[in-house]
């Protein structure tokens, strides 16, 4: 009986223990939702015999020939997590700057990015995510006169890999890529042919990132799900200045200030920019983990502290913007 007793203090002790991890690692907080002015909707569009679907928000202030801005989950995450992951910035930038926002939702939670070493099943099946998106992009040229010249895509982790792919593989169909939380593959690790044309990239990166190594190697999911190695974040940016035509360092660099006492990190920014070249940016989260920097959202401690001194979907959009202006 004694025993019996003892056994279930320590499984209540261990289940009280774990209760308690799970709240300081596991648990995010909800961000505010502001009162937006304009339409969510859902659809779907069958791409080889395959049905997707998207969310999308329209503010009713949309401008003539809007821009279009794809923000695309990471890898298991839903359009949900990522609406909640950039703390719903993205609608309200459009309800402030007239453009329309979509969120695409990856094949099984994935993407079909260029890492060889990645498993999951968008690459697995060889699933065609590029040709969502410019379907996407044309559907939304039909139904409410985005300019295809202004699609711009950001994506976190996996999603930014695709941001990669469409940089490397198919430039021409979009004016822009922001990724955030991820690198580009080593030459062992890349299953995609570099066109060769410049596209504008930013690149915003955690130096304590658990699973995207912010200097560079293996990519895994605290372990498990080898997606196989990553350049350095620098050696990222430089790949896409390099590409652009910029030679050495970049031409301007950039501290941000942090008035947050409960933020552990720092934001130090670099550009190649001389208005004659695509603009190249690297933010560098020192500190930072696999997150996306803004103040209104905690995601889970496990994947490392986020940046409140940095609003990530304002700085993308300004990002977006400068290259339409």
């Amino acid at each position: 009986m004694r025993i019996i007793r003892l056994s279930l203090i320590v499984i209540a002790s261990l289940a009280v223990i774990g209760a308690a991890l799970f709240s300081y690692y596991g648990y995010s907080s909800a961000p505010l939702r502001a009162k937006l002015s304009g339409t969510l909707g859902e659809d779907t569009i069958v791409i080889d015999g395959i049905e997707r679907s998207y969310t999308f928000y329209i503010p009713t202030a949309l401008n003539k020939d809007p821009a279009l801005v794809f923000m695309l989950h990471g890898s298991l995450q839903s359009v949900a997590d990522i609406r909640k992951f950039t703390a719903y910035q993205f609608e309200q930038l459009a309800d402030q700057n007239g453009f329309i926002v979509v969120y695409p939702a990856g094949y099984k939670n994935n993407w079909n990015d260029c890492r060889s070493a990645a498993r999951y099943p968008a690459r697995a099946e060889n699933i065609d995510d590029l040709k969502f998106i410019t379907s996407l992009i044309t559907r939304f040229q039909q139904r409410y006169g985005s300019d295809t010249a202004k699609s711009f895509i950001a994506g976190y982790s996996n999603g930014g890999h695709l941001g990669f792919r469409f940089a490397l593989e198919q430039p021409d169909a979009i004016a822009g890529i922001a990724a955030i939380s991820a690198s580009l593959p080593t030459p062992d690790n890349l299953a995609c042919t570099d066109v060769g044309l410049a596209v504008p990239v930013l690149i915003m990166n955690g130096t304590e990132d658990p699973i995207n190594p912010y200097y560079g190697g293996q990519v895994t999911l605290f372990g498990f799900g080898d997606r196989g190695d990553v350049l350095s974040s620098v050696a990222s940016a430089e790949h896409f200045a390099h590409k652009a035509g910029y030679q050495g360092a970049p031409s301007e660099t950039k501290h941000f200030l942090n008035d947050h006492a409960d933020d552990p990190t720092a934001t130090k920014y670099y550009a190649w920019r001389d208005g004659a070249h695509a603009e190249v940016i690297l933010y560098t989260i020192t500190d930072g983990g696999h997150t996306i920097p803004q103040g209104y959202f905690r995601p889970p401690r496990i994947i490392g502290a986020t940046s409140k001194e940095v609003n990530g979907p304002a700085e993308i959009w300004a990002f977006f913007s400068r290259q339409i202006n």
